[in-house]
């Protein structure tokens, strides 16, 4: 497998990038995938995933959210917006690079997240749509898990500091926006593509009784594989295999 970062050049910001391709570039398909709040492009589960499809002569491309990783931005530039259009300029520098090749995307939680905005308000759609532990009410979550102090304190200095490798002061208006963005909301007047979503039944950070209630408003379309066990992040022995062997069964459609 041969891995290099990337720039990519955004709309008002670079986006700092990593691509991961077959030993001998043939592909046939890219993978967009989306990191997690507070993660970034080097996610372990991303890596899992390119080092398994790159074999199938399928490449995987990641990327740092504004103020995440090694994004040139702070998190002033964290937006729903700007995390879409992130999205969009890497599937612009597929499109310009590979032409005419099939792009399917791979997002955890926050990422999950966006995308789903994307699919949902934008009537986007790739050939393959993984989401793994998707945060579905992603504004609950930021309350209830990720904030560190009251939401009135956050509200009156006008941001908060969230973050582990890379601390962020997130202003106010992020949780404003999430909470403008609902989920169960958009699904109600879109039409989707097929997803398939993997999920811990232990999830303590997305309950999974979220997206079980997201897959019943469409449950033909919506395929969700439970990993009995595991948590939000999946690091139990064997977790990450499953999702990376459930997220080959899809890419390479094994076992239609």
């Amino acid at each position: 497998m041969i891995d290099k970062k990337i720039t990519i050049n955004g709309i008002n910001y670079n986006i700092s990038a990593k691509v991961y391709l077959p030993d001998d570039s043939e592909i046939n398909e890219m993978i967009i995938a989306c990191h997690g709040f507070a993660g970034d492009k080097e996610s372990s589960a991303i890596l899992l995933v390119a080092e398994e499809m790159t074999k199938h002569k399928v490449g995987v491309i990641c990327f740092d959210f504004p103020g995440h990783g090694e994004s040139e931005v702070d998190a002033n530039e964290l937006t729903i917006e700007n995390c879409i259009k992130d999205i969009d300029e890497v599937e612009n520098y597929i499109k310009k690079e590979y032409s005419n090749i099939d792009i399917s995307i791979f997002a955890t939680s926050f990422g999950a997240y966006i995308s789903l905005i994307n699919i949902l308000k934008n009537n986007k759609n790739y050939k393959n749509i993984i989401l793994r532990a998707p945060a579905i009410n992603m504004a609950g979550i930021y309350k209830d898990n990720l904030l560190r102090e009251d939401i009135e304190e956050y509200k009156q200095r006008g941001y908060t500091k969230l973050g582990f490798e890379r601390e962020m002061n997130v202003p106010f208006s992020f949780l404003e926006e999430l909470e403008s963005n609902n989920i169960f909301e958009l699904i109600n007047n879109s039409e989707i593509p097929e997803i398939y979503i993997i999920q811990g039944d232990k999830d303590d950070i997305a309950p999974i009784s979220d997206t079980k209630r997201f897959k019943e408003l469409n449950s033909k379309k919506i395929n969700l594989f439970i990993i009995p066990g595991a948590d939000h992040r999946m690091k139990g022995d064997g977790e990450l295999d499953k999702v990376v062997n459930y997220t080959k069964k899809i890419i390479l459609k094994e076992g239609e």
